[in-house]
This record gives C-alpha cells, sequence and structure tokens, in this order.
C-alpha cells in the first residue's frame, strides 16, 4: 500500500519500486513508468518521458520518430505489465497538450 501522490491518502496499489521488481519491468516500459510516476498524478509532458528514456544515452536519443515509436511500444507493453496492478498510465492526446498522467485505483483528482 502506498499513499496518492497528490492527496497523500492510502491507496491499495503497490509502490513504484515493487511494481517495477514483482512484474520485472523493464527498460523503456521502466523508463515511462518513473517518468509519470515522478509526476506525482500531475500531467507529465512527452519530453520528460523522452529525457528519463534516453537519461543514458550520450546523444539525448535517437531521432524523434523512434523515440515516439519507442514510447508507444513502451507504453503497450506498460499496458500489459500494469494489468490488474490498480495502475494505469493515461494520455491527454496531443491537441489537450501531450500529458501523461499516473491514475492509481481508487483515487480520482480533476
Amino acid at each position: 500500500m502506498v499513499c496518492c501522490p497528490m492527496c497523500q491518502a492510502p491507496v491499495d496499489v503497490p509502490g513504484l519500486d515493487a511494481l517495477i521488481s514483482d512484474r520485472r519491468i523493464t527498460g523503456h516500459a521502466a523508463a515511462i513508468l518513473r517518468a509519470v510516476w515522478s509526476g506525482c498524478g500531475a500531467g507529465v509532458k512527452t519530453e520528460r518521458v523522452f529525457d528519463a528514456m534516453y537519461e543514458d544515452d550520450p546523444d539525448g536519443g535517437p531521432h524523434l520518430s523512434k523515440m515516439y515509436k519507442s514510447l508507444w511500444v513502451g507504453l503497450s507493453e506498460l499496458e500489459c505489465f500494469l494489468s490488474g496492478s490498480g495502475v494505469e498510465i493515461s494520455y491527454s492526446g496531443r491537441t489537450e497538450g501531450g500529458l501523461f498522467r499516473l491514475k492509481l485505483q481508487g483515487v480520482t483528482h480533476e
């Protein structure tokens, strides 16, 4: 059980490190989850997610189109890894600012 990153209410979901370890989340999927989790429920811009995905790349990562492809693949993997955990990542869409948000089961923030 962890506290909601926005309201600090207890929620019945695993913590970030336990989630990554128990579900064996690695690579870009883990980097995406860490970046969005660090937003504490607030929207996280795509650039921040890219920074997390390519933090060890001295060139800052590949061409932007490849970054986006890797992002969508990582998000698809995460959807499978997170299934049934009570943790989700939502995307507002480019027309609404292109923000990724952490969603925890039983907690809604508007």
